[in-house]
């Protein structure tokens, strides 16, 4: 039987503590502030530091895993990057970081953990979203939510057993949803690596160099180029084997059948593929004005490989899922979200799939997508299109090089808002490969990037069973009559 409570009656809660700025350093116990949140959790990965003696003198704004945070001061929902009443749950790489101001942490009373989730997904439903907007007082810029408002939430609270079963069926969700965004954050890892590696690096290069001075055959050289691309040796590991190019070949034909291993049901490399790949990297290096670059590279610029499209959309053509501007375009190069606004006027700049988008304004906040659909962007938002056929994965990670948005900012116009300048922009220095070399290297990640984008696909699925079915069992629409081992099985 389901009774009605408020917030207040069932949480504890602590205020975040206003650290001072003088105060932050470049290690020590971090800090959590809501700049560091994301649409459900904490992105670690820019977080702030301060002293283990300052971090003791404010022990009661530690976070723990699972605990629940709300934004007590953001914008309105038209930046969604920062949103006054963005709830979010502790991830458990964020145990023990302390909470800053304009954020609040809720934890249930009696402090069982199925409860601490159960509360969580009541607060995670679009009803106390627009319940919070609809409380939130401020000006055009910032808005705020008063504590009196938020622990005023009244909502149903059920019996112990639904609380526990919907706490275990929508954390079984959301764990497959994490689960997919870390494999598809492995997979632009490994696409980075294998760029560096190729355009930077040149270690297939490097590695038919070492084995030619050893005296080593074409074959040979073909051998350790392979050995290379595969991931089954390091320069320093060939460097160290037999000089002998009989023994050196002898050496890495094994290691050559230690190709990556079949994950995510991709297929990495056939044997075939292997050798014709190895097979179009010179064996020697050059001087030139960007240092040491493969034999037969040349140095350019971005406007040898890419061009601005200039086609453009009509307003009726847009949705909040095709429309990308720069205040849903995600920072630290982490994609888009849904646009909470359209534009008003006729017609906006178009994009097509496989087209490289990157916001000009603040090339600092390194905001960049790689275009999985048709739609149009903003004036603010710059497209680039690949000038060869099937070179679009490796336009978009010649442009994902952090070097690339620091040229921007180099050459960027304005103070408080910097703007790139898109005539510098296409001066960008780069070695261009022959095409046929980006043609594979594209080849070859762009599975990658379908498998992606099927698990960005999976997750919209699961993010709307999510929103649907949640009010559905509040509400005893949906029965929940059955036993915790079934709900677990569930969600299997």
């Amino acid at each position: 039987m389901s009774v009605e409570v408020s917030l207040g009656d069932v949480i504890t809660h602590q205020k975040g503590f206003a650290f001072k700025s003088k105060d932050y350093q470049k290690t020590g116990v971090p800090v959590v502030r809501v700049s560091n949140f994301t649409s459900d959790s904490i992105d670690c990965s820019a977080l702030y530091f301060v002293s283990k003696q300052i971090a003791d003198a404010n022990e009661n704004v530690e976070l723990l895993p699972d605990d629940t945070v709300i934004a007590t001061v953001g914008s309105w929902p038209s930046n969604p990057a920062s949103i006054v009443g963005k709830t979010i749950r502790v991830p458990s790489d964020a145990r023990g970081a302390l909470l800053n101001q304009n954020a609040v942490r809720l934890r249930v009373r009696d402090g069982d953990s199925d409860d601490q989730i159960f509360l969580y997904y009541v607060l995670k439903n679009q009803r106390f979203s627009d319940y919070l907007i609809s409380t939130a007082q401020g000006s055009a810029n910032q808005a705020s939510i008063t504590l009196k408002d938020i622990f005023g939430y009244r909502f149903e609270w059920p019996e112990k057993e639904k609380r526990v079963n919907v706490a275990r069926i929508f954390d079984a969700l959301d764990s497959k949803i994490q689960l997919n965004r870390q494999t598809n954050q492995t997979l632009e890892q490994i696409a980075q690596a294998i760029f560096k590696s190729w355009f930077v690096d040149f270690e297939p290069v490097k590695a038919k160099v070492i084995v030619k001075e050893k005296g080593g055959s074409p074959l040979v050289q073909s051998l350790a180029a392979q050995a290379m691309l595969c991931g089954a040796i390091t320069l320093e590991q060939l460097t160290a084997l037999e000089n002998d190019y009989r023994g050196l070949e002898a050496q890495l034909h094994p290691l050559i059948t230690q190709r990556f291993p079949k994950q995510h049901g991709l297929d990495y490399w056939s044997p075939e593929q292997l050798q014709a790949t190895a097979e179009l990297f010179p064996d020697a290096l050059v001087g030139s004005e960007l240092g040491e670059v493969p034999e037969g590279w040349v140095c350019g610029s971005l406007s040898d490989i890419a061009r601005y499209p200039s086609e453009r959309i009509d307003i009726s053509k847009l949705t909040p899922r095709n429309y990308v501007s720069t205040e849903n375009m995600i920072e630290s190069k982490k994609g888009i979200t849904n646009a909470t606004a359209l534009p008003t006027v006729k017609s906006v700049p178009s994009f097509t799939k496989g087209q490289v988008l990157v916001s000009n304004i603040r090339p600092y906040f390194k905001k960049i997508w790689f275009a999985r659909h048709d739609g149009g962007r903003s004036a603010d938002v710059l497209g680039f299109e690949s000038l060869e056929d099937g070179c679009e994965e490796f336009l978009y990670n010649a442009l994902y090089q952090d070097r690339f948005f620091d040229y921007m900012m180099q050459g960027s116009k304005g103070v408080k808002m910097p703007r790139g300048d898109k005539v510098s922009i296409m001066n960008y220095p780069m070695l261009i490969s022959p095409v046929q070399i980006r043609n594979e290297y594209s080849r070859f990640v762009a599975q990658f990037y379908a498998y992606i984008e099927s698990l960005l696909s999976e997750n919209v699925t699961l993010s709307q069973l999510r929103d649907t079915l949640l009010p559905k069992l509040l509400s005893g629409e949906v029965d929940l009559s059955f036993s915790n081992e079934e709900s677990r099985e569930a969600t299997r």
